[in-house]
């Protein structure tokens, strides 16, 4: 790698623009960590798009570490006898990057610096008596003209170990774990390779009514849990819903390799061969205890494998229901539905509300609510920003099947 113009080339460049500057003079410096840009002369009087072109063919001349801005590195290979997975990322000339050996996959995050030949990576652990980030392996590597790096490691207690690495080949004809073609077109390089050879442990299996079966499994390495359907309904059907499951979990299993304290608990609380109605709850740990940082809420047509909304199984309502997100869509939310949900849960569980020390006075309370389908109904977990979070957490107010005869939508009701 040369940094900086060739002299055949200066020499023309030289006397294209009729200067006796010569190119190394007109080549910035440039500070690789901050990304800036600033000349070592000043050049008076001269044309400042002369100045600029020079610049942009010098740059262009050689391969220089410009021809690395706004880059990504996704390399495999080895570290001594183990196999390593690397990402180093280039954002306007911060660099950061990542790495984890392959049968552990847990991410080791990397303080890199790059001197336009060769980058330095210092592998960070945290340390609970400083609270910081801090060094500790270090690996020096340099590219050749395969675009293959080569270096050594050298770790805490004085080991050296040799370091191979090449660019990351993505070949989607090859065997891959994840089955979902378009969650393997979506992952980047290093994703990719990372859950190549991905492995789930069989923990337990559930019976639901019509004979559906799901497994349940964990991910061997990240610790989340996640299901799959194992029975009940026909193959194909199962397949297809199996793949959108595995978009659902995906991150989470990339998140448990990045945060040792990531966790995720998964609740069930319907299932139909035409829906399935669940939640998964997101943990992580503050001090000693541990905490639900956030939950999602998914009811799913099993059929379409699209979203459900409240209007898509109870209309409250004239004519048909509107497309979710439309105008019309606000204005039933606005003027029909929250006037007549806030009017049932008033009625039918004041006595929850009294006992309650949450305020339900505010109607936009029940315009938004997240929700889960039961076998009683559809469960409101109010989510008003004016609400604290244990308010939001009440699993009362449910939209009991009995109280809304012909309000529900048949083409899933009327089916059991």
């Amino acid at each position: 790698m040369v940094d900086g113009c060739g002299l055949g080339f200066m020499k023309k460049m030289a006397l294209a623009i009729k200067s006796k500057l010569i190119c190394a003079n007109l080549h910035p410096v440039i500070n690789y960590r901050i990304g800036q840009i600033r000349p070592l002369k000043r050049f008076g009087m001269m044309n400042i798009t002369k100045i600029f072109i020079l610049f942009l063919l010098c740059a262009l001349s050689s391969k220089t570490v410009l021809a690395h801005i706004e880059k990504v590195y996704s390399l495999e290979g080895t570290v001594g006898n183990r196999e390593i997975i690397m990402e180093i990322r280039n954002v306007e000339g911060y660099y950061n990057g990542r790495y984890c050996f392959r049968n552990e996959k847990e991410t080791i995050y990397m303080q890199v610096e790059f001197d336009s030949l060769s980058f330095t990576l210092n592998s960070l652990r945290y340390n609970q008596e400083t609270r910081k980030q801090e060094p500790f392996d270090e690996i020096v590597i340099t590219e050749d003209s395969l675009n293959n790096w080569h270096g050594i490691q050298k770790t805490t207690d004085g080991k050296i170990h040799k370091v191979f690495l090449r660019p990351i080949k993505v070949v989607h004809s090859e065997p891959h774990a994840i089955k979902n073609q378009d969650v393997k077109n979506s992952l980047s390089p290093y994703n990719y390779s990372l859950l190549r050879d991905i492995k789930y442990k069989s923990t337990s299996t559930q019976k639901f009514k019509k004979g559906i079966k799901i497994e349940w499994l964990t991910e061997t390495k990240s610790n989340v849990k996640l299901f799959r359907f194992v029975g009940g309904l026909p193959d194909t059907t199962m397949v297809k819903i199996n793949n959108y499951l595995e978009s659902f979990f995906i991150n989470d299993i990339l998140n448990g390799y990045n945060y040792a304290d990531y966790e995720t608990e998964i609740d069930i609380f319907f299932v139909s061969p035409y829906i399935l109605s669940m939640a998964k709850s997101i943990k992580s740990n503050v001090g000693n205890t541990k905490v639900t940082g956030s939950v999602t809420y998914l009811t799913l047509d099993l059929k379409s494998l699209k979203t459900i909304n409240i209007e898509d199984l109870l209309w409250l309502g004239e004519g048909k229901a509107p497309r979710n997100g439309s105008r019309e869509y606000f204005k039933y939310r606005s003027e029909v539905f929250e006037k007549k949900i806030e009017k049932y849960v008033n009625e039918t569980y004041s006595k929850e509300i009294n006992n309650s020390k949450c305020s339900y006075v505010n109607d936009k309370t029940f315009r938004f609510p997240d929700f889960y389908l039961t076998k009683k109904g559809i469960v409101l977990m109010l989510n008003h920003y004016k609400l604290s979070d244990d308010c939001k957490k009440q699993t009362w107010a449910v939209l009991r099947f009995k109280d809304f005869d012909d309000k529900w939508n048949a083409a899933y009701f009327n089916k059991k």
